[in-house]
C-alpha cells in the first residue's frame, strides 16, 4: 500500500507538470519471473488520467498458431478427428474496465480494437474440408473455453478501481502456466463512448535460475538438447530395469 501511495504522488506530479498526455500508465514491476517454484503472480497496473472518463485495460500474451481438435468416440475409444488451427492466437488474454465494456464502446469499436474474448478476430489456417462458418465458430468457442479453463483467458471482466478523480488501478493474475515472451498492456481512456486516448506498455515474462538455463539451451541448441533428452531417457529406462530385476531376485 505504501508503494502504491508513493507512486500516486509521482503520478500527481507528472500529470500536473505535463498536460500534453491525457493518460499515464505504469506497472508495479516490469517483468514476471518464472522459476521451478513459480505458482502464479499478481501484477498491479495503475495510472492517471487528465480527462473524466472510463478506463479499459487489455493484456495480451505472445501469439502463436493454436490447434483445437474434436474428440469423438470411435468403437469405444476416444480419438481426435477434425482439427482447426488458428493463426496467431494470443497465449494470454486479460481484460479489466471501470464499467461493463458493452456500456463503454459500441460493438463495432469493441470488434475493431479486439476488446473481449469474443472479439479476438481469430483467423484459421487449417480446417476440415467443407467446414461451415458455424463449425469454425464452434471450434473458436472451444478454444476460448479451453483457455479460460487453464486461466489463460479472462473468465469475467476484471474491475478497474477509481482512486479519486484522476487515478485508477487494477490487479491481474498470471497463472503458473503462462508463456514466456513479450506481453502488451493496452490502456484505453473512453469518454462519451469514444476512445480519447490510449497507451501501450510492455511486460516481459521470462524464466530465471536453472530452468532459464535449460530453456535457453533447448532453444539455442535444439538438436543437441533432443539427443541429450533421448540419452537421458534411455539411461533412465536402463536404470529402472536394473532396479526392478535386482528387487525381483
Amino acid at each position: 500500500m505504501r508503494i502504491f501511495c508513493s507512486l500516486i504522488v509521482i503520478f500527481i506530479f507528472t500529470t500536473s507538470s505535463a498536460h500534453s498526455d491525457d493518460l499515464d500508465v505504469d506497472l508495479s514491476r516490469p517483468d514476471v519471473q518464472l522459476n521451478v517454484s513459480f505458482k502464479g503472480s499478481e501484477l498491479l497496473i495503475f495510472g492517471a488520467k487528465d480527462l473524466q472518463g472510463d478506463v479499459i485495460i487489455v493484456v495480451r500474451g505472445p501469439t502463436k498458431d493454436t490447434s483445437v481438435r474434436l474428440k469423438q468416440k470411435i468403437m469405444g475409444v476416444w480419438a481426435n478427428t477434425d482439427e482447426v488451427v488458428f493463426a496467431d492466437a494470443p497465449s494470454y488474454y486479460a481484460l479489466a474496465a471501470t464499467q461493463p465494456i458493452s456500456e463503454l464502446l459500441s460493438a463495432k469499436d469493441l470488434k475493431t480494437e479486439r476488446i473481449g474474448t469474443h472479439n479476438l478476430g481469430l483467423n484459421t489456417i487449417k480446417k476440415p474440408k467443407g467446414a461451415t462458418a458455424k463449425i469454425v465458430q464452434d471450434f473458436t468457442d472451444g478454444l476460448i473455453r479451453n483457455m479460460k479453463a487453464k486461466s489463460l483467458y479472462t473468465k469475467e471482466t476484471g474491475i478497474v478501481k477509481r482512486v479519486g478523480r484522476q487515478l485508477f488501478r487494477t490487479n491481474l493474475w498470471f497463472p503458473s502456466n503462462v508463456s514466456v515472451g513479450d506481453y502488451t498492456v493496452d490502456t484505453f481512456l473512453v469518454v462519451d463512448k469514444k476512445i480519447e486516448s490510449r497507451k501501450t506498455t510492455h511486460l516481459q515474462v521470462h524464466k530465471v535460475g536453472f530452468e532459464a538455463k535449460v530453456f535457453n539451451f533447448a532453444h539455442e541448441h535444439a538438436m543437441l538438447y533432443g539427443l541429450l533428452a533421448i540419452v537421458i531417457a534411455v539411461i533412465s529406462g536402463w536404470v529402472a530395469n536394473v532396479v526392478f530385476k535386482t528387487e525381483g531376485q
